[in-house]
Order: C-alpha cells, then sequence, then structure tokens
C-alpha cells in the first residue's frame, strides 16, 4: 500500500467484563455481508491497524468474499508485558461472539506471530466446527527463540522467574533481555509446561497443534529473522504431526517475520487457497 487508502468498514469496540479493558478493531466488510468472517488476531504488542500484512487482509478479504475484523487483543501495545495468554480464550469468543450477533456462521481464524499459538490454542479447546480454516503466518518458536536470546544464561532467568512467582512477586519485570516481561509473563514462554510456550515447541509433543482436523495453512518467510530452524524443517515437522485435513505449508520467497515488501502476495496466496478449501467444504 504505496498510496492513500480508504479501507471500507466499521471500527468497533467489544466491551470486556470486569476491568479489563474493551478490545477496539476494525470491521471490513462489503456492501454485501458476506457469510463468512475472518478474524485476525495479531502478534506479540502488536494492535489491529499498524502494519501493512494486516492491511490487506482488510482490503482484499472483502474483494474475495470474505469480511475480516481485525481486533485488539489483550496482549496489545504495552499490555504484553503481563499478558497472560489464557485470556486469549475469552478475547476471541468476544469476537466470535459479536460476529455470531451479525449473521455470520463461518470463521477463519488468522493468526500472525503469537497469534498463532493463539488461535491454535482456542480451536484445540474449541474445537468449533463453524471454525473451517486456521491461517498460521509465521508461527515461531518463542522457546527456541528465548534460549538462543539468553544463551547459557537461560537457566538463570527462568530460575530467578520462579522464584518471583513462588515468593508472589509474579509482576516483577525482569530485564530487557528477558523481553521486559514480568516474571510471569516471562514464564509463559520460557517455561516448556506453560500452553504458550508448548503450542509452537518444534523440539516437543505440540499436543495442541496436533488436535487441529480445521484446515490449516502454515506460510514461512524465506528471510524469517526470528526462525531458531530453518523454515522449511518448521513447516515439515507440522506437516509430520498434523491431523489438519487438508494441511499446507508454504515458504514466501522474500519474506520477513512480517512478510514486509510481500504482504499483497501472501495475502493473494492466502486467499486463494481459502477459496479452494472452502468450495471443497461446500460440495
Amino acid at each position: 500500500m504505496s498510496k492513500n487508502t480508504a479501507i471500507p468498514g466499521s471500527f468497533i469496540s467489544l466491551a470486556m467484563p470486569g476491568k479489563t479493558k474493551d478490545l477496539d478493531g476494525f470491521w471490513a466488510h462489503g456492501t454485501k455481508q458476506s457469510s463468512t468472517l475472518a478474524i485476525f488476531v495479531h502478534g506479540m504488542g502488536g494492535n489491529f491497524f499498524r502494519s501493512p500484512f494486516k492491511k490487506q487482509f482488510l482490503l482484499q478479504g472483502p474483494r474475495a468474499g470474505i469480511d475480516v475484523i481485525s481486533c485488539h487483543n489483550s496482549g496489545a501495545l504495552d499490555g504484553v508485558t503481563d499478558e497472560r495468554f489464557a485470556h486469549c480464550m475469552r478475547d476471541l469468543d468476544a469476537v466470535i461472539d459479536f460476529a455470531t450477533t451479525r449473521g455470520y456462521r463461518r470463521f477463519v481464524l488468522i493468526g500472525h506471530s503469537t497469534g498463532c499459538q493463539k488461535i491454535t490454542y482456542w480451536q484445540s479447546r474449541r474445537q468449533d466446527p463453524r471454525v473451517v480454516a486456521l491461517i498460521l503466518a509465521a508461527p515461531a518458536d518463542d522457546l527456541a527463540l528465548s534460549k538462543r536470546q539468553l544463551g547459557s544464561r537461560f537457566s538463570f532467568w527462568v530460575k530467578r522467574a520462579r522464584e518471583h512467582v513462588a515468593n508472589g512477586e509474579e509482576h516483577t519485570v525482569l530485564p530487557e533481555k528477558c523481553n521486559g516481561f514480568t516474571a510471569r509473563r516471562f514464564l509463559s514462554i520460557a517455561d516448556p509446561k506453560q500452553a504458550e510456550a508448548a503450542v509452537f515447541d518444534y523440539s516437543g509433543r505440540m499436543k495442541h497443534f496436533r488436535t487441529i482436523t480445521t484446515p490449516t495453512f502454515a506460510l514461512f518467510g524465506s528471510d524469517e529473522q526470528f526462525a531458531v530452524l530453518d523454515v522449511d524443517e518448521m513447516g515439515e515437522i507440522l506437516t509430520t504431526i498434523t491431523s489438519a485435513t487438508p494441511f499446507r505449508y508454504q515458504t514466501i520467497h522474500g519474506g520477513d517475520h512480517g512478510f514486509t515488501s510481500v504482504e499483497t502476495k501472501t495475502v493473494q496466496t492466502i486467499f486463494r487457497w481459502l477459496r479452494r478449501v472452502m468450495q471443497g467444504s461446500s460440495k
């Protein structure tokens, strides 16, 4: 998107229970509302609007006959520092409840980066038959990445974080080398027994991913800067263990973690795959 662009649609704000902040987002829809809605779940510390990648979904979706909501989640912006991964359940529940009252009957879940963990975890728990496809854009291994970043000090910082939590100091902020997360939040990605770390632990069982039978498309950029393994090796691991029917992975040449400069091509590839899968499921 190199020129001024107006994206038709509506700003939305979803009320959350208790003292939780409302979730703001954008709902892109055509003049005639589709029966299918794609829900874009952003990555760690992201937001619903500020990236050319998610804007391509908002632009191309209605043209392809699929409306799109891109919405904040509980880890948006600075909320990531002390985010609880389990809140992805209520976040996605809120979006789907909103969409259901608006008449949508089928859903596509699109995750980018940590959004991949969230949609996979949600669907593994909900097993919602209305979800007709999952899109995993740059499903990274945060546990392995943390080990690479911290090197020989990884075990030290995991131990220190556990001590803080055990002493009732779970909100203690750790150094920037630990992403500046609180002790509890750091363990969410650094403790292999925790759900967020385990979902895409490519050296582990990935039990949540294994339960997914929903048609799934995983995409990696050939220049993925956060990959600890070769991206094709990651794709082959997913192919080996998946229960999804169908499952496909594809490496996008020239793409980085955010698919920078290849956003249009990547999103076009996704909607072509979705069109084939949805046509097949309607027969």
